[in-house]
């Protein structure tokens, strides 16, 4: 590998929050703190002021890749379809980046109180963005294998399928 293939990345925060195992909660109602490095704090001037951000987070306990898992069950449901990895959620995947879009509650100098990050205690923030209504804007398909799935969950800009 080459120099320039490295990309080097410097945790910027760590999340605080009561979830000690991946995947075994309901992230929707996960309360988190989003406590950044010390010297954050002009970088965070007025990010408090959006509803919404981005989360981008290493998943730092994810199992490494390995080529033989390029193909997965999607939540490890051997009832949908075995498909690529990287057209799922998995956390076991060439690079472990997470993201999220969260519910910005407040800003308390260096630290974010979050709901609905899917992080666990102690994972590293890479960065965050203001989720910015134009992120999304025009309709979303999903799979078809997975859309039964998420029949109850109303997606932003969703074309009907009716």
């Amino acid at each position: 590998m080459e120099d320039k293939d490295i990309v080097k990345l410097k945790p910027i925060a760590v999340v605080k929050n009561e979830i000690s195992e991946p995947g075994r909660h309901n992230s929707t109602d996960v309360l988190s703190d989003i406590i950044f490095d010390p010297g954050f704090e002009e970088a965070l001037d007025r990010l408090d002021e959006f509803s919404h951000i981005v989360v981008i987070y290493w998943m730092h306990r994810s199992p490494a890749w390995d080529h033989s898992l390029s193909k997965v069950h999607p939540r490890k449901r051997v009832d949908l379809p075995l498909v690529g990895v990287l057209a799922t959620r998995s956390p076991v995947r060439p690079n472990s980046l997470g993201i999220t879009v969260v519910r910005l509650l407040e800003r308390q100098g260096n630290v974010l109180k979050t709901r609905g990050l899917d992080a666990i205690d102690g994972t590293p923030v890479i960065d965050v963005k203001p989720y910015l209504p134009p992120d999304l804007n025009e309709p979303v398909k999903i799979a078809d294998w997975l859309s039964d799935n998420y029949a109850d969950i109303p997606f932003p800009n969703a074309p009907d399928t009716k």
